[in-house]
């Protein structure tokens, strides 16, 4: 069976299609990469598209992941969705050839292949700090695979692209999210705090309020355990914030240093108080990790962390702006603090 020649002209207007595509639209990083998947099945003629993630390097073991894998025909078991892959660099199996060379080579990599084995593999590669990247793969299975130049071509813009496209979607994020807990950095959450605050009083309909948070004796954790601790306390205190948090109602973020500022625009004050007492409860019962010395987790030791919160009305038509319902929240967070900590206390107005 031979593989079907494919219009350079039908090529190139998929190409552009891609391109205008993910520079128009924000960027999901997963749903970025249907479109070159499809190119590699219709347009390149491929039996199979794949796309791995490369989910670690350890010395010379190189991990991929199976995310996504159009196989109609289902010829390829060994590449199921979510499948983990272990590979050495100096000597990786066989059928891995390609995917070894394009990680090693951050290029395109078109080995002849006999069997099994993807025939074409482009590299789409980004920073240490941002994941190592993912790899995309078509497989043809045939007596010669006739890997034309115009593929490796094709594959080479492809890959390019999404490696510049996600390193922008990267940047940005960055720009919006803080580093080490998820949530909104202290700049963001400033900017949708004085945003909620205008709508509401657009609006002036008596509803949303807002939450200070700050860590119970956050000090003394650091001072006793060390900062690679209290970096944990505050990854685990952002994760459980951003799973309390309703998608597109609520936002979270890190205020500053142990503190976090929560925004319920679109909630009732008592229900936004039930809200906050649900998560109070949720981080005093949770089980933080004990880190060593080393840096590790020390089996069967646990940390407990409690935290306080001051909330205040966003609907409070006696202030001007977002910063002054902060400081009423801030008042009501010192009582808390000032009354026995690991509690939550609403402004008097």
């Amino acid at each position: 069976m031979e593989k079907l020649s494919n219009s350079a002209e039908s090529l190139l207007e998929q190409l552009g299609e891609l391109s205008s595509r993910l520079t128009a639209e924000s960027v999901d990083e997963q749903g970025c990469f249907d479109k070159p998947l499809r190119i590699i099945h219709e347009a390149l003629g491929f039996h199979i598209s794949v796309l791995y993630k490369v989910a670690n390097l350890i010395e010379n073991e190189l991990i991929l992941e199976v995310v996504t894998v159009y196989s109609p025909h289902h010829v390829r078991p060994d590449l199921r969705q979510g499948a983990k892959i272990c590979l050495r660099l100096d000597a990786p199996r066989a059928e891995f050839a390609n995917e070894v060379a394009a990680f090693r080579n951050r290029n395109v990599s078109a080995i002849n292949v006999p069997g099994w084995g993807c025939d074409l593999v482009g590299a789409i590669h980004m920073p240490e700090s941002f994941g190592h990247g993912y790899l995309l793969a078509g497989d043809y299975f045939g007596e010669e695979s006739g890997t034309q130049d115009y593929e490796v071509r094709a594959f080479e813009i492809m890959c390019n692209l999404l490696g510049a496209i996600l390193m922008k979607a990267q940047f940005e994020k960055l720009a919006i999210y803080d580093g080490l807990t998820g949530l909104r950095n202290s700049r963001a959450i400033r900017e949708e705090l004085e945003s909620a605050f205008q709508r509401q009083r657009r609006q002036n309909n008596g509803i949303g309020a807002i939450a200070l948070a700050d860590i119970d004796h956050f000090k003394k954790i650091n001072d006793q355990y060390g900062h690679i601790q209290g970096d944990v306390v505050l990854q685990e205190v952002g994760r459980i914030i951003g799973a309390a948090t309703r998608k597109h109602i609520d936002v979270g973020g890190r205020y500053g240093g142990e503190e976090f500022l929560l925004i319920y625009a679109d909630s009732e004050p008592e229900q936004v108080l039930h809200i906050v007492e649900r998560l109070r409860q949720t981080v005093a019962a949770h089980e933080f990790p004990r880190i060593g010395t080393d840096g590790t987790p020390l089996p069967d030791e646990k940390l407990h962390v409690t935290m306080s919160f001051g909330i205040a009305l966003l609907g409070d038509l006696t202030v001007e702006h977002g910063k002054e319902i902060l400081a009423k929240a801030d008042r009501a967070l010192y009582r808390s603090k000032a009354d026995g900590r690991n509690r939550v206390t609403q402004d008097a107005g």
